[in-house]
């Protein structure tokens, strides 16, 4: 299996969106751009979106489970 590398570029704005029905957190480092690779953590709970090995977007699903916490 070849491997891959990615990286992060240093973000000039990060832009962090909570989408409450869905209980998601999005943290986007380039929120123009649209992944084309997805990896999913081993839970499912986690994915990072890369484009062009550049990581664009985290995003995090039941966000408010993971802090212990509500989100108001």
């Amino acid at each position: 299996m070849e491997e891959k590398h990615y990286y992060v570029k240093t973000p000039v704005n990060i832009e962090l969106v909570y989408d409450k029905q869905n209980d998601t957190l999005y943290v986007y480092f380039n929120s123009e751009d649209t992944p084309e690779e997805e990896i999913l953590s081993e839970d499912g709970d986690v994915a990072l979106g890369f484009k062009e090995g550049k990581l664009i977007v985290i995003q995090i699903t039941r966000f408010s489970e993971k802090i212990g916490g509500y989100i108001l």
